[in-house]
């Protein structure tokens, strides 16, 4: 009898202790990034039978447009000069995970946060009225980052290979939130003679080509001002923020 107990007590100990076979840590990397030119790394940490927090981290550099004819169906704008945009960004997401099974592994409930940082170049065109006539090869480079809060569920799978290597797969996920930021750019006036100062007309129409912009949900405030033939002009951003987590395929080493 005594014997019988003690096995039952080992029991959960016992098969606790299979189900973490490798260690209680794992970094992982994610393979869909990298096809897409991006660095994403996962680290992952069991603090519970079911539960384990992970932080992940991906950086997109610098680049053209991602997905840009699908944004040009979307969003079509005539003062965009949609190729020469750049983009690069910097997420970090901090994560608990509930596993069904326990043990880091198998299927999984994901609540996270997501902070985002993206850094852009966007060439707006303008016209130049004051000339008595419209010319939109005038171009103004806006650059400014964009920041974003936001909260989110994902459902995944993670399953042990060997000893030491797991795959995990993003199933679906999505998260919500809210972004701000602040995109700055430089002007001259357009006459040709380089004394010549800006006018209120121009002025009005570069602020004109800023406010044609009117995307959807987000708020676009512009600022333009002037002093003899240089100007600047500011668009603050506002507005919710929303973003997909799915069909990610990650690999890791656990120890």
């Amino acid at each position: 009898m005594k014997k019988l107990f003690t096995i039952l007590l080992l029991i959960p100990i016992l098969s606790q202790s299979q189900s973490l076979i490798g260690g209680n840590n794992i970094i992982k990397a994610n393979l869909t990034a990298y096809a897409l030119g991006n660095f994403g790394l996962t680290y992952e940490r069991h603090i519970a039978p079911h539960l384990t927090l992970s932080l992940g981290i991906n950086k997109m550099p610098s680049r053209g447009l991602p997905f840009k004819t699908a944004i040009q169906n979307n969003f079509s704008s005539s003062v965009i000069d949609y190729e020469n945009t750049t983009v690069s960004n910097l997420s970090i997401t901090p994560e608990l995970r509930f596993y069904i099974l326990g043990g880091m592994r198998g299927l999984y409930l994901a609540p996270y946060l997501r902070y985002t940082s993206m850094d852009v170049n966007i060439p707006i065109k303008y016209s130049n009225k004051a000339l008595g006539f419209v010319d939109l090869n005038q171009k103004t480079t806006f650059s400014g980052s964009i920041t974003s809060m936001s909260g989110g569920l994902m459902i995944g799978t993670q399953h042990q290979l060997f000893k030491k290597v797991v795959i995990d797969i993003w199933i679906v996920g999505g998260h919500y939130g809210s972004a701000s930021g602040e995109l700055n750019g430089a002007y001259k006036a357009t006459d040709s003679n380089p004394n010549s100062n800006v006018s209120v007309i121009e002025r009005s129409t570069i602020k004109s080509g800023i406010e044609s912009l009117n995307p959807p949900l987000v708020t676009l405030t512009p600022t333009v001002t002037q002093q003899g033939n240089q100007g600047n002009a500011q668009i603050k951003v506002s507005g919710p923020w929303a973003g997909i987590r799915a069909l990610g395929v990650n690999v890791g080493i656990r120890f």
